[in-house]
């Protein structure tokens, strides 16, 4: 009698399924990040995304066997060390520039509402090192700030430390992880 391989259907899976799946990868791969390279990474969340989708049981009993995407990437770590988690990294890096815009545009236009309020007339200031100026006549009202360098150095360095600081870069230079 020769070996045959007994393959089942493949499982189908309603969408909120299959959405409770990619987001429990969406964040092992984050987790993953520190732990693999990107080949690697990417080779074991195509293989889990495959054992996920045929696993006869229902997706609720799938996860729970899994357990939570962060002790599981651990369980991938060949050694203690930590790598940097670059797209956190880019993702933190987004969002200061984000928060810094808007309070720097609420100041900007906070100086507008002021001169506006109190008639016409022009009023200047410094937001961190970058000088502003808010004027408002009966014929027209604008912003306006200052063209040298500092309106773009302080938003690099503000991006470049969110992204130092996201990515935990310090664990490209040490050896050994921090304990936890």
């Amino acid at each position: 009698m020769p070996d045959t391989a007994v393959t089942s259907p493949p499982v189908r899976r309603s969408l909120t399924e299959k959405l409770r799946a990619e987001m429990y990868l969406a964040l092992l791969d984050w987790h993953l990040e520190a732990v693999l390279l990107g080949k690697e990474r990417r080779a074991t969340i195509k293989e889990l995304r495959q054992a996920l989708a045929n696993d006869p049981r229902d997706m609720d009993a799938s996860l729970r066997d899994l357990g939570a995407p962060k002790t599981l990437a651990e369980q991938y770590a060949v050694d203690a060390h930590r790598r940097p988690l670059w797209s956190i990294g880019v993702i933190t890096a987004g969002a200061a520039l984000l928060v810094y815009w808007t309070v720097f545009l609420s100041y900007v236009f906070g100086m507008l509402a002021a001169v506006e309020s109190l008639g016409a007339g022009h009023a200047n200031a410094t937001f961190f090192t970058i000088e502003v100026g808010a004027f408002s006549t009966a014929e027209s009202f604008g912003i306006s700030w200052t063209g040298n360098w500092a309106w773009l150095i302080v938003p690099a360095i503000i991006a470049t430390l969110a992204f130092l600081l996201g990515a935990r870069s310090w664990r490209a230079f040490t050896g050994v992880a921090a304990p936890r």
